[in-house]
């Protein structure tokens, strides 16, 4: 499966947020999944809005078949979002446990 992974990311220490999203890419990637990491479809630039993260973000779920949401997703309205999106385009939702993906 093609899954996107979904948590917080504004309000962390970037190198922080790209760690813990590396480490469930790592993880779908060894299960056999292809995972789509939000943090390598629109790299950082201060530039940047929120928004525009977004965007590409809710672009790259409609290319997936599910969605995997990090144990820190409910304090992210990002999160919440792309959540949103995915149960409305019918994605199924897995929830991700520290150190435990399903």
């Amino acid at each position: 499966m093609r899954i996107y992974i979904s948590g917080k990311i504004t309000g962390l220490d970037l190198k922080e947020a790209e760690a813990k999203f590396k480490e469930a890419e790592i993880k779908l990637r060894d299960a056999g999944h292809e995972p789509v990491n939000p943090c390598e479809i629109l790299p950082y630039h201060p530039d940047h809005k929120w928004e525009d993260y977004l965007i590409e973000d809710i672009k790259a779920i409609f290319t997936c078949d599910g969605i995997l949401m990090l144990d820190n997703w409910q304090t992210s309205k990002g999160a919440k979002m792309e959540k949103a999106v995915a149960e409305a385009y019918g994605l199924p939702v897995f929830y991700c446990q520290t150190h435990n993906l399903f």
